[in-house]
């Protein structure tokens, strides 16, 4: 047998009430995954008793590569007795294997394990089925975990070792600044005060080729000098843990002296058990988060010796800051004014190609063929391939629904194909758009071309990743392995995250092997992140150049990084290199022509996503109503004269109700039950009712709110409802996303502000990603302080789109726009 990618469950029988959710757990051990499941009752037809008891059980299920051999553990974690009865694997359509059968009785706490080698099956699937008793009730569990097979490529070669980064510590006159609050002070030393006062300078003439590299690096000490201290707030000195497995042990919230509300799973922990014997110092075990809900689970390395009196500490991850200050090394020696301050004569036309070597293309044949009615498209594609913008970065300005990701695979493919000794780095700032764009990529070019590049720390999301996208990666036997040079070498497409690509000079490998450079959502990651794989991977630093050709993809008008210092808001830190360079005049449009120079920066304007109503605010408030419908009226259209609509003709609508704004303890953020019950009606009406004949699942709703709490509290609400199929996010997970049906809750209520929903940018995104159908659920009284919302209300009322309370709606209301900000995601303020 080849190789095992992951385990995902299906539950037989009618499941509980209130079972709870399956999660997902790997290993290291052997190249192989693992799953752990909980139990789902089966209740008889005949009986619906009021209160279904909740007995748990854990089933892991393992499969060896090398030894052909499936390993199965079942613990009982419930307080009553299992009757295990049988554990069968099946394949193929009806072909059964019996692992266990018989009777064996498992009391709380039991672990029951097995193997056996099983042999491949040209189906490459297989079910793992787990039936089981509760002893003294008429309830039978069953479990079936499903196992997809891989068929992974062969190793190219022996794998990398990574080399250490420099440490590049924080300066200690940049930590003394930092404490006096950024004044002055005559106790500073002579360091501490040449360096504010180059601060101070350059803040005032802004960011520029002369300081870009000494001014981000001081703004990037700053960010990290505030998160360490943030980090050492949640140190926990007298802790203890609980053991829910061994190496798994569960941190409750009430230990902490401030709310953590920066932890989150990948973060790191290290736990001090104190003296352990008479001639051992302090044991001091690491681990990480690999949960974060109401309570904290941490993995460890190795199993703990005591669970009392314990230090717990989560230092920072300083390995972002550390690609970025190498990036910034790597860049010193390069002319940034013509990289990343361009001058209008650089929207010239020019042949860059004579640099490369290269002809330049005038005929292309389109992978895709929709690609060739669409002139902006087109335009975009042969200006990428060409260079016409380089040494600068050409810009792919992707307003919502524009086909920014179709056109990145064409220009992709039409280099992979018109310029054969090219390689290519494709990047963006989320594994998500990074799957996305190596699952289409695979689509056309051969799997040997392509190699998809995780981090470590991706493991853990496996289970939910494209199989073929998996199988050409760093974790095609079902685990994360250190790539080969040949990984690199005999592939000519290459795509990982912005912050990963920064690794391959820690792998050794050649920076000026790729001639292409696209960082996709560039507008969401700061300037400095995006500089990683510039100035990591495209520089030439013996000839100090840009070797490699830069295109950066994203739309400046949605959301862009988040800054949680006050101190960083209004500094190059706080914004994206898109959004700077869209500034700059050579990225302008002519005020004669009212055009973009095509050398330069290409605007798509054909919507293919949505009914041209639900995007028609954002058109007209962010794109200059340059925006045109020119999606398939199969997929945009099926919502239009739904009952429910108050306005028949326009398949979007706004829910009014005052509900109350709750702040949680231990998160900081906010949630609003009123709005949740009425996101729980909407969605049972669509599960019940067809819309014009057309069916809705739950993948065909997306539910997006602005506060984390709010989406956990909405997410608990559907899982009793049977309903955890519906994805739940915040504004920010969104981006990029769309789905059919998109209800919005906006949360916001008893308040005089609206908080950081003062960002137009977040209105922005929240409306443009449906396909068919938008209901927002909101409070209009404090919606209308914000222009922007009270220009959204205005055109809802225009168009007759409202139900629920009436209201008035008036400016009377309207709060200026530095009024409302003031607070930063889920309510914080990091000041």
């Amino acid at each position: 047998m080849t190789g095992e990618q992951r385990a995902t469950t299906a539950r037989g029988g009618k499941p509980a009430r209130q079972s709870r959710k399956s999660k997902l757990k790997r290993t290291g051990t052997t190249r192989c995954l693992l799953q752990w499941v909980e139990s789902a009752i089966n209740i008889p037809e005949s009986r619906t008793p009021q209160i279904v008891p909740k007995p748990v059980f854990r089933m892991t299920v393992e499969f060896s590569i090398t030894q052909s051999m499936i390993t199965i553990k079942v613990q009982n974690f419930c307080s009553q007795i299992l009757i295990l009865r049988s554990i069968y694997l099946y394949y193929e359509t009806s072909k059964r294997v019996v692992l266990f059968g018989g009777v064996l009785r498992m009391v709380p706490g039991y672990e029951f394990a097995m193997e056996k080698e099983i042999h491949e099956k040209e189906d490459r699937s297989y079910h793992v089925v787990f039936l089981s008793d509760l002893l003294g009730t008429p309830y039978r569990l069953r479990e079936t975990v499903m196992i997809h097979l891989l068929s992974p490529r062969k190793a190219r070669g022996p794998p990398l070792k990574l080399s250490k980064l420099p440490v590049f510590p924080v300066p200690e006159y940049v930590q003394e600044v930092y404490l006096y609050g950024f004044l002055e002070n005559p106790h500073y030393s002579r360091n501490a005060s040449l360096w504010l006062e180059r601060l101070k300078a350059y803040r005032a003439k802004q960011l520029n080729a002369d300081n870009l590299t000494d001014y981000l690096r001081s703004l990037d000490q700053i960010d990290e000098f505030d998160s360490h201290l943030q980090m050492l707030r949640y140190t926990v000195e007298n802790g203890t843990l609980e053991e829910r497995l061994p190496k798994e042990y569960v941190l409750t919230i009430d230990q902490f002296k401030v709310p953590p509300v920066l932890l989150e799973v990948g973060s790191h922990v290290q736990v001090n058990c104190g003296v352990i014997g008479r001639n051992s110092g302090p044991t001091i075990v690491r681990g990480t988060i690999v949960e974060r809900s109401s309570i904290i689970l941490i993995e460890t390395e190795t199993p703990l010796k005591t669970l009392r009196s314990l230090k717990i500490e989560f230092p920072l991850n300083r390995l972002q800051y550390k690609l970025e200050y190498t990036a910034l090394v790597h860049m010193s020696r390069l002319d940034f004014s013509s990289i990343l301050f361009p001058k209008i004569e650089s929207a010239k036309p020019k042949t860059p190609a004579k640099t490369f070597n290269d002809a330049v293309i005038t005929e292309f044949d389109w992978f895709q063929s929709c690609i060739a009615e669409n002139e902006q498209q087109t335009q975009a594609i042969k200006n990428i391939v060409n260079r016409t913008a380089y040494p600068a970065p050409y810009i792919l300005f992707g307003p919502p629904g524009t086909g920014k990701t179709c056109t990145i695979v064409e220009a992709v493919l039409q280099i992979w194909k018109m310029r054969p000794k090219s390689r290519i780095l494709v990047t963006a700032t989320s594994n998500y758009a990074c799957n996305e764009l190596a699952k289409r990529l695979l689509k056309y070019v051969t799997v040997n071309d392509l190699f998809r590049y995780f981090s470590q720390t991706s493991q853990r999301d496996i289970n939910g990743m494209d199989l073929k996208v998996v199988q050409v990666s760093n974790m095609h036997y079902g685990i994360y392995e250190t790539p080969a040079m040949q990984d690199f070498v005999q592939t000519r497409i290459l795509v990982c995250t912005v912050m990963t690509s920064g690794r391959l000079l820690q792998l050794g490998v050649d920076r000026s092997m790729y001639d292409y450079i696209f960082i996709d959502e560039c507008g969401s990651c700061r300037e400095l992140s995006a500089l990683v794989p510039i100035g990591c991977v495209g520089t030439d630093t013996v000839n100090n150049r840009l070797q490699a050709s830069v295109v950066l993809a994203g739309d400046p008008l949605q959301l862009g990084p988040v800054t949680r210092m006050p101190y960083l808001r209004d500094t190059p830190h706080n914004s994206s290199l898109l959004e700077r360079l869209m500034k700059r005049p050579v990225y302008q449009k002519d005020a004669n022509n009212n055009e973009y120079s095509p050398h330069m920066v290409t605007k798509l304007l054909d919507n293919y996503r949505s009914h041209e109503s639900l995007f028609r605010f954002s058109n007209q408030q962010f794109y200059d109503a340059e925006l045109r419908a020119k999606g398939d009226p199969t997929i945009t259209h099926w919502a239009v004269n739904w009952h429910h609509l108050p306005n028949r003709k326009l398949p979007m609508l706004f829910h009014s109700v005052v509900g109350f704004m709750q702040q949680d303890s231990i998160s900081l953020s906010y949630w609003n039950v009123q709005e949740a019950q009425l996101v729980y009606q909407y969605v049972q009406i669509l599960m019940k009712e067809e819309i014009n004949g057309q069916i809705v699942r739950q993948e065909d709703i997306g539910i997006v709110t602005p506060y984390s709490k709010q989406v956990e509290f909405i997410k608990n609400g559907l899982s009793t409802l049977g309903l955890d199929n519906i994805e739940v996010g915040s504004v920010d997970q969104y981006q990029g996303r769309e789905k059919p049906v998109i209800i919005i809750s906006a949360v916001r209520s008893n308040r005089t502000t609206v908080g950081f929903l003062a960002d137009p940018r977040r209105l922005n995104v929240a409306l443009t990603r449906a396909q068919a159908l938008t209901i927002v659920i909101g409070n209009p009284e404090n919606l209308m302080r914000n222009v922007t919302w009270y220009n959204f209300l205005k055109m809802m009322k225009q168009n007759r789109a409202i139900t629920g309370i009436n209201f008035n709606l008036t400016k009377r209301h309207l709060v200026p726009v530095e009024e409302g900000g003031g607070e930063t995601m889920d309510g914080l303020d990091f000041a």
